[in-house]
């Protein structure tokens, strides 16, 4: 199709070179459709076959040898890094609460009782059975701790019950001073509270005051056991026998001092003195004996029993039945083993 367009516009130019000035007979036989129409153009008059020269061919330019690039040294992948993963938040410090100044504790004055209708006695045993009943519960909780953990754990504890029985008791005493009641408070404080500040304190006040009490025979009892850590035990005892205008204070004070005295024979003498002025009474301290009978069983320990006296002499019969004596063993090493069966 290209070359058949060449042919066409080859024509007309050499038909525009060749007749020069016939052009207007050229104009009036070409009408103006046949010039618009390249095709009904084509069609009138036939194109000539001319064959256009073949272009010369330029020599080529030698090409230049292309060298090989050099071989890019592979790129090995970058090791993947991890992901930083974001530090956790850290949490804003709050400033710490401004600690209040511990200021002292305004000394405590000493408990007084509330107003009460209840009498002196009656405000003294109440304070007493609640320090018993708190007492018990305290038992009742360090018998169910495993060995000596339940005895250390009470043991701990009493202190303070006794503390607050014995100022809530002398608070009473102060604000009814000379009342008959007190008696039963100070004698609380005394054997309960003994070797305190408070358990001397009331140990003096009973021997100033109220010597003359009938129960004054209990705090006998308590002190012939030695267990209460009380200066001139003996001292106090022996004032008892001569100044206590009640028979059973003094027998007890007699019985109390004969089992604390070191000294044997004045033990013996109060022993003997027992039996022969207050034999036939009873007291606490004889268990239901009476103090003749506690005396004489104390006497007869005294004399035999004790620590470098000679055994009392004893009867019985051997593994084979022959009766003997312990005194037909005296010089020779003996051993006795007393055994029984219930």
């Amino acid at each position: 199709m290209q070359m058949r367009w060449l042919l066409v516009l080859g024509c007309l130019l050499i038909t525009a070179c060749s007749n020069p000035g016939d052009e207007t007979s050229q104009t009036k036989s070409s009408t103006p459709a046949q010039v618009a129409s390249g095709i009904d153009y084509l069609d009138v008059t036939p194109a000539p076959d001319v064959t256009p020269a073949p272009e010369e061919k330029k020599p080529e330019a030698p090409k230049e040898e292309t060298k090989p690039e050099p071989k890019q040294e592979e790129t090995k992948p970058e090791p993947k890094q991890e992901e930083a993963k974001p530090e956790p938040k850290q949490e804003e410090a709050k400033p710490e609460p401004k600690q209040e100044e511990t200021k002292p504790e305004p000394k405590q004055e000493e408990t007084k009782p509330e107003v009460t209708d209840a009498t002196p006695a009656e405000q003294i045993k109440t304070i007493i059975a609640e320090y018993s009943k708190a007492q018990g519960s305290l038992m009742t909780e360090a018998r169910k701790m495993p060995g000596n953990e339940g005895r250390d754990f009470y043991y701990a504890k009493l202190p303070a019950l006794q503390q607050k029985c014995g100022t809530d008791l002398n608070a009473v005493v102060a604000a009814n001073a000379d009342n008959p009641a007190n008696f039963d408070a100070i004698m609380w404080v005394t054997m309960n509270m003994a070797g305190s500040e408070a358990g001397n304190k009331a140990m003096d006040t009973l021997f100033e005051k109220y010597i003359d009490n009938e129960k004054m025979a209990n705090l006998c009892g308590v002190l012939a056991q030695g267990r209460m850590p009380v200066k001139n035990v003996d001292e106090k005892l022996e004032q008892l026998i001569e100044e206590s205008p009640h028979k059973a204070v003094r027998a007890s004070a007699t019985m109390a001092l004969a089992k604390t005295v070191k000294d044997e024979t004045r033990a013996e003498e109060l022993y003997e003195s027992l039996i022969a002025n207050y034999g036939d009474l009873t007291s606490s301290m004889t268990r239901g004996k009476t103090f003749k009978e506690a005396a004489d069983n104390a006497l007869f320990q005294l004399k035999y029993l004790s620590i470098g006296k000679v055994a009392p002499d004893i009867e019985g019969e051997d593994l084979d039945g022959v009766a003997f004596k312990l005194s037909d063993y005296r010089g020779k090493v003996v051993v006795l083993d007393f055994w029984g069966d219930w």
